[in-house]
């Protein structure tokens, strides 16, 4: 078993919500009777693997009884310390045998003799010595899982080998024995051949179903690999209902990164209010802005003040300068304001791959940048994130200013409906009216506090953050 491997912030990734349910879909398969291919973005198999080991070690440990494939060379002799093999002699693409076509005429409804291609043996000659075939370095992955699965129940089954050998191994076992429903798991990524473990599980799931097994009894097959090895239409060819297809593709959702950015963020000091309010905006910030990728969002609670003026910089500074595994992609890029598929698809994954785009709340979401070109869409995050924090608090506050406005107004109560609106429906901004044309009278207290409320309010509602200040203005009145 791997060590335990955790997010950024130190919570363990596989606590987190969106996690649980993603494995929990995955279980519910396998327990079905299902066979189950899991695709990973390429970069997290090669930049973050402890996370998909992780995920591994959960799912291993809650299906109990499984035979986990080694990867070649676990426990072998390493490819690089094998007798290096003969030179490579060139070959005649027929062999040791001449072709010879017989031509079919089209009348094979009157010919009783069916054409096809014969061949006879031709002569040996001294300048084409015998070379034996090359093998493979390591066992192929049949006989590494018939290898795992150990000594076969009846003697019938001993001697057979490759990819058919397992298979009648498989289907020919006693129905409902745990090596016959015992979880076959396979790391696709670990392996030398990249198809040989999904064209092991579709043939499985073609020899299954000729069996005519029913789900509780079927020898199952879950593969863990990523899509960029593999034919584009694969996932889409194999997914049925003998088999699932589970893709890494919006299994973190929004409250995986608020308890990411929660359990990164130093905790607050000073009155309490006011400090919790503040946190309250700057960690629904991060999440807004962050969104799927947990590692910048962990970083970014870490390192940023929380005052909205400095995030854009913060935010280039922590995204600044190449990743050695994520070379720039060309080509049109998608937009994030449409819905997002439920897997992503072919125009999709290389950005997927290479870990810069993801489905969060139902949408696309591209890992954040910080430069220049990205200031607008930061700052758009940032409004989000402060409409959604606090526009409750400014409806609350706006309720108990209606208090105030009919003890202080100098008009009837229906001549000020009449002109500002039903007092309980008043807005802040005929509030401020009212008070601008003198018909209500407030101390300057209150009318310092309208104001602000007012300016706040109307900021987000035309789709502008609130800076430092006027963020830490309504902060301030909000908590008084």
């Amino acid at each position: 078993m791997t060590p335990e491997p955790h997010a950024p912030s130190g919570t363990p990734v596989t606590t987190l919500p969106g996690v649980r349910l993603w494995m929990r879909r995955l279980l519910g398969d396998l327990r079905s009777g299902r066979s189950c291919l899991c695709l990973f973005p390429q970069a997290q198999l090669t930049g973050a693997p402890a996370d998909v080991e992780a995920l591994l070690d959960e799912l291993l440990h809650e299906l109990a009884d499984f035979v986990l494939v080694p990867a070649p060379g676990d426990g072998t002799t390493p490819g690089h310390l094998l007798p290096a093999p003969p030179p490579p002699v060139a070959s005649d693409p027929w062999g040791d045998m001449d072709p010879i076509l017989d031509y079919d005429d089209g009348l094979a409804a009157f010919s009783a003799v069916r054409t096809r291609y014969a061949a006879v043996p031709r002569a040996r000659t001294a300048s084409a010595p015998d070379v034996p075939r090359e093998e493979p370095a390591f066992p192929c992955l049949a006989d590494r899982i018939v290898k795992e699965l150990g000594a076969p129940a009846s003697d019938a089954d001993r001697g057979h080998t490759g990819t058919e050998g397992l298979l009648e191994r498989l289907t020919a076992t006693a129905p409902g024995s745990p090596e016959a429903t015992r979880v076959i798991v396979v790391r696709g990524w670990r392996e030398p051949a990249p198809t040989a473990a999904t064209d092991l599980l579709r043939r499985l799931s073609a020899t299954v179903k000729a069996a005519g097994l029913p789900p509780g009894r079927r020898p199952r097959l879950l593969v863990l690999a990523t899509s960029t090895e593999l034919p584009v239409e694969l996932p889409e060819q194999i997914a049925r209902e003998d088999v699932g297809v589970h893709w890494w593709w919006g299994a973190l959702g929004r409250l995986d990164t608020a308890t990411v950015v929660a359990m990164a963020r130093a905790r607050p000091t000073g009155p309490a209010a006011r400090h919790q309010l503040l946190e309250a905006v700057a960690q629904a910030t991060v999440v807004e802005v962050c969104g799927p990728f947990l590692d910048l969002a962990a970083r970014l609670a870490v390192e940023w003040d929380g005052l909205p003026d400095g995030l854009p910089a913060q935010l280039h500074r922590l995204t600044a300068g190449p990743s050695p595994d994520r070379t720039p992609l060309r080509g049109p890029r998608t937009t994030e304001s449409t819905a997002a598929p439920l897997h992503p698809n072919a125009s999709l994954r290389p950005e997927w791959n290479h870990g810069t785009l993801d489905r969060w709340d139902g949408r696309l979401r591209r890992r954040p940048a910080g430069g220049s070109e990205h200031e607008h869409s930061v700052r758009t995050r940032i409004w989000l994130a402060q409409n959604h924090a606090l526009l409750p608090l400014l409806d609350e506050a706006r309720e108990q200013f209606t208090e105030v406005i009919g003890v202080r107004s100098r008009l009837p109560g229906t001549e000020l409906a009449a002109r500002y609106g039903r007092r309980a429906e008043m807005e802040l901004g005929a509030m401020w009216r009212a008070h601008l044309q003198g018909h209500v009278r407030l101390s300057q207290s209150e009318a310092d506090r309208l104001r602000t409320l007012w300016a706040s309010r109307n900021k987000l509602a035309h789709r502008t953050a609130l800076d430092n200040t006027a963020l830490e203005s309504l902060v301030h009145v909000l908590c008084s």
